[in-house]
């Protein structure tokens, strides 16, 4: 029950909201907190790599030294398909090996896989739009509260100072400053090198504010109503004061762009590292190494700029690890071939020493 309870927390996106609220705690920047986050989960992951890896290398070396058996099991019994799966499965438990354990470990590293980035797309775009309401709040309350204690500050100030601005006009600068101010503290969270807002879409044409119906539809609030009406016009105030004269652009394509490029050589080297010597690049490698970037340009396309982050980070240690993994893996099955190697000789040895009898 427990175990049935976990996962149901992790299907609904509990758990990484909860993990990355976390890590945000000691590391602040959201856009550092899903790196740092993407590279501690690879490697609590990289595990069933590894086992999935050490599986197929094993079997890719000894189906290697078999192939030439198997060839002869094709010429000899040309045309009859049903011998020649009878004698290729006698040659399997002959040499004790198979495809079944390797697809096993195969199936259950890609389920594993595609439960967690599926899990973490929908929970890294729900987490996010919840930060952007509450981070343009603290913006709004911000200004709100400002302007509201602005009237008793105005009650101090000289006489002349008094006749050079209405109480209204010095409400509504001091909110600015207090927006400005509280900008500042929310962009060393929100703000990661060009992107302006990580909840946000990595878009020249995407505005690094949630969007005025959004906020007000997520609060329940009427856009005609007199708080509605009072949020419509701060929001104005709000937007022009931190962006200014400038564009409101909340980044540059770059993330996109770069998962793009990422995950292309990641299905390269990766094809590279795994592809046997003097073999070539089979198609389905080919395949993916076009259907991936693709796939990932849609999902960094549709997601904010924290999602994109996590695959570009993930992408970049799938090929350190794939590297590190074939370095791993060159001894790897060259055990079991000189074991068959031995076997194949001692059994040579044995029919000679019979014939000659």
């Amino acid at each position: 029950m427990e175990m049935l309870n976990s996962f149901s927390l992790l299907l609904s996106g509990n758990l990484w909201a909860t993990l990355l609220n976390i890590f945000a705690k000691w590391i602040v920047n959201y856009g550092w907190t899903i790196i740092v986050f993407t590279i501690l989960l690879k490697l609590v992951l990289s595990p069933l790599d590894l086992m999935q890896r050490f599986s197929t290398t094993k079997q890719q070396r000894v189906m290697a030294y078999m192939q030439p058996e198997i060839n002869a099991i094709n010429e000899k019994y040309a045309g009859d398909k049903e011998r020649i799966n009878a004698e290729t499965n006698k040659l399997y438990k002959k040499y004790n090996t198979g495809l079944g354990g390797s697809c096993i470990i195969m199936l259950v590293t890609m389920v594993v896989s595609m439960v967690v980035f599926f899990t973490l797309y929908g929970s890294i775009r729900s987490y996010g739009n919840e930060k952007m309401y509450e981070s343009y709040k603290e913006l709004d309350t911000a200004y709100e509260q400002t302007y509201n204690r602005a009237a008793e500050d105005y009650e101090l100030l000289p006489e002349d100072e008094k006749e050079a601005i209405s109480l209204t006009d010095y409400a509504k600068n001091k909110a600015k400053e207090a927006v400005i101010e509280a900008n500042k503290t929310l962009s060393e969270k929100t703000k990661w090198l060009w992107v302006k807002n990580v909840f946000k879409a990595d878009k020249s044409y995407e505005s690094q504010f949630v969007k005025l119906e959004d906020y007000l539809k997520h609060y329940n609030i009427a856009a005609d109503s007199a708080e509605g009406r009072a949020i419509t016009e701060r929001y104005e105030a709000i937007t022009s004061s931190i962006v200014g004269e400038g564009k409101d652009a909340n980044g540059y394509f770059g993330l996109i762009i770069a998962c793009v490029l990422v995950s292309f050589l990641a299905q390269f080297i990766s094809a590279k590292t795994m592809q046997q010597k003097g073999q070539k690049m089979n198609m389905m490698n080919k395949i993916m190494m076009l259907a991936m970037p693709v796939a990932m340009f849609i999902f960094a396309w549709t997601s904010n700029a924290l999602f994109t982050l996590y695959i570009i980070t993930n992408s970049i240690m799938t090929t350190l690890l794939s590297f590190i993994i074939s370095l791993i893996m060159k001894g790897v099955g060259k055990k079991d071939v000189q074991k068959l190697m031995k076997k194949k000789s001692t059994e040579v040895v044995e029919y000679s020493r019979n014939y000659k009898k």
